[in-house]
């Protein structure tokens, strides 16, 4: 691993820790981190949500590293990462599993607290049972279906069905390029979602969630990689708690949930706790309550 100082692209004095770039090498590439070193601190992991990076989630993990050694990858297909991420492969989150389980692998230590958000959530806790050294699950917003949908997703008929799933649809008519950062930036300013997210986390995510090319920037995540990732439901959320024996704690937001099954974890053991006045992007929109929460989680499972 190295490490190297991260240049936000709002550069100027914001108050909020900058991190440092790592990276470890999995068995087919490597793979991008985030970290806030305290070696004397409990180690945190964090996952991002589809689309995203982890810089995306710079301010409220800054907001945790007073408290914790801080880890957050770009998951394959994001961010700075460089894995292969062929969407015509892509069938389940167990991918995005895999590649935590390799992570924490390569990490000098066990993680005291794994947390993640959306996607991240979600493959954190397919990950968890596997783990060498299992520790507490704080997820916000993990996408949980409803059971007979994500049977659905198993079938051999559901090639036939899931690009008619309006949010990939969304995802694969993304503009990919532009010729310059300010055109992105000035574009997305001016779209109703991100007017809810907290002031500089725009900014953070376009930070690696844009590369440089020739011709200007595209984005770092291929919108048909991220489509086929909201295609790959096939996932079992409360099967897998079912193998866990340390806490899981579930953060569900009261606007645009993906905790729709939150019934069925509840059954397998995990503690929901519904959050008013936030949405699904809670990370993004309220990251100080978002890392008061994590911090919570932390000291009531320890």
């Amino acid at each position: 691993m190295a490490d190297d100082p991260v240049i936000a692209a709002d550069a100027a004095p914001d108050a909020v820790p900058a991190p440092v770039r790592d990276r470890v090498a999995l068995a087919d590439g490597e793979m991008a981190l985030l970290r806030w070193p305290a070696p004397d601190k409990p180690r945190l992991v964090f996952a991002h949500a589809n689309g995203f990076c982890a810089h995306a989630a710079r301010r409220m993990l800054a907001n945790l590293a007073a408290d914790f050694d801080v880890v957050a990858p770009d998951l394959r297909g994001h961010g700075r990462t460089r894995l292969p991420a062929d969407p015509d492969r892509l069938t389940s989150w167990a991918t995005h599993a895999d590649d935590l389980l390799a992570l924490h692998a390569a990490l000098d230590r066990p993680a005291d607290l794994v947390t993640g958000h959306s996607l991240g959530g979600a493959a954190t806790l397919l990950a968890a049972p596997r783990m060498k050294t299992p520790a507490p699950l704080a997820l916000v917003e993990p996408v949980a279906p409803p059971p007979a949908f994500c049977f659905f997703a198993r079938t051999p008929v559901w090639p036939l069905f899931k690009r008619s799933l309006q949010i990939s649809k969304t995802a694969r008519r993304r503009t990919r390029a532009w010729p310059a950062r300010s055109d992105v930036l000035a574009r997305y300013r001016a779209k109703p979602n991100f007017a809810r997210w907290a002031p500089g986390v725009l900014e953070d995510y376009l930070e690696d969630g844009l590369i440089e090319t020739p011709d200007g920037v595209r984005l770092a995540c291929n919108p048909d990689w991220e489509a086929a990732n909201y295609e790959a439901q096939g996932n079992n959320l409360p099967g897998t708690l079912k193998r866990l024996s340390v806490p899981v704690r579930v953060f569900k937001a009261a606007h645009g949930s993906t905790v729709i099954n939150a019934s069925g974890l509840e059954r397998r053991g995990a503690r929901i706790d519904a959050m008013d006045g936030v949405g699904h992007l809670a990370v993004m929109e309220q990251p100080e309550r978002v890392a008061a929460w994590i911090r919570q989680v932390f000291e009531e499972t320890r």
